[in-house]
């Protein structure tokens, strides 16, 4: 199932590029004068495989909230309280959680690849970073170095990470019916899906991106049941490798914003363009699909959920040229009342062999 929580970090005035001296409380921000978070806007954090990219990013600790049986499908909703308010500055979607022991050997990785370590300038740069360390350039790299690796413990596809441009400034009571939303960085809140639907229509219209939208989408469509043990990282395959194909499996993530793109953010037979209604169907069924056929965008269609169920259960089906066919398991009156047959409005390059797969192995004769 999805899981949507709210993550307090540390407040920056330099839109999270580098760190910005604010000076903390509580954590490990008041420790060093700095917190990892403050380069969680910088282009540096994006990790690039293929044609996929992704982005990194830092939370502090998120103790027991159950981020293997939701990876790939859980939200992060980043937040700050300064001056008096409380903002919104980044949301994650379809996000996997990487702060677990097994998995440090991954984020040493990533920190290599990336350069990451070459961050410390920024740090140091910062006067009250200097302060905290007595001005010991040695000292602070000690401890810059043993702590490091914890600077990517979250990663997402990056069509789903969204830093905003200008904060939005949260209403707690309207939003929880509470005076004031969590502020301790080391702890973390559990939203229900109403709460992120009134997080996101905080946001004026005039802010709302193609992010926005892609991530409004997203939670409408997450999963409702956990992911299956097999689908769970476990440290040794690549967490990108895990994230996309939980994903691809769900019908979400990339897989999902694939067949958007293919199918012009439309179902692919009625043309009705409600994302909340659109489910990402794989065409040749996901238990006999190669690794490369379960994330492919042609082995996919994007259907309205009465059709996705037809189609999943093998009571319609298509030929090469997109006309449909219907079982006979479907009577007239099935028929009449649904609508059918009808037709794909296309057949983009690539998909027949597919749809010649569905109509030989699973549409019910």
């Amino acid at each position: 199932m999805a899981l949507f929580i709210q993550k307090p970090i540390l407040w920056n005035t330099y839109h999270y590029l580098r760190p910005s001296g604010v000076i903390a409380t509580s954590g490990y921000p008041r420790e060093s004068g700095y917190g990892h978070e403050e380069w969680n806007n910088s282009p540096q954090l994006l990790l690039k495989r293929g044609r996929e990219h992704f982005r990194v990013f830092h939370t502090e600790k998120i103790g027991s909230a159950p981020l293997d049986e939701n990876a790939g499908q859980t939200f992060v909703f980043m937040t700050v309280s300064h001056d008096g308010v409380q903002q919104l500055v980044g949301i994650a979607g379809n996000a996997i959680g990487l702060s677990q022991k097994r998995d440090k050997a991954q984020r040493e990785e990533i920190i290599q690849e990336l350069h990451l370590g070459e961050l410390w300038e920024d740090a140091w740069a910062v006067e009250n970073v200097q302060e905290q360390y007595g001005g010991n350039l040695r000292r602070f790299l000690t401890g810059w170095r043993r702590d490091l690796h914890w600077i990517p413990n979250w990663i997402c596809p990056d069509d789903f990470y969204w830093w905003l441009d200008t904060p939005i400034t949260l209403n707690a009571q309207v939003i929880t019916g509470k005076s004031k939303l969590l502020s301790m960085f080391g702890s973390y809140t559990e939203w229900d899906l109403p709460t992120v639907g009134r997080v996101l229509d905080s946001v004026p219209p005039n802010q709302r991106t193609e992010k926005w939208a892609r991530l409004a989408d997203a939670v409408q469509s997450a999963p409702t049941d956990i992911l299956d043990a097999d689908d769970r990282p476990d440290g040794e395959e690549p967490i990108t490798d895990v994230l996309i194909r939980a994903n691809a499996r769900r019908g979400q993530g990339l897989f999902r914003e694939n067949l958007m793109r293919v199918w012009n953010s439309a179902c692919a037979v009625s043309g009705i363009d409600c994302r909340e209604l659109l489910i990402a169907s794989h065409i040749k069924p996901w238990k006999t699909s190669t690794p490369k056929e379960k994330i492919d965008r042609l082995n996919g269609l994007l259907l309205s959920a009465n059709l996705d169920a037809l189609f999943d259960k093998g009571l319609i089906t298509f030929d090469d040229n997109g006309n449909m066919h219907l079982s006979p398991r479907l009577d007239g009156r099935h028929r009449e009342v649904l609508g059918l047959p009808q037709p794909l409005r296309f057949v983009p390059k690539g998909v027949d062999v597919y749809l010649r797969y569905h109509h030989d192995n699973v549409f019910q004769r």
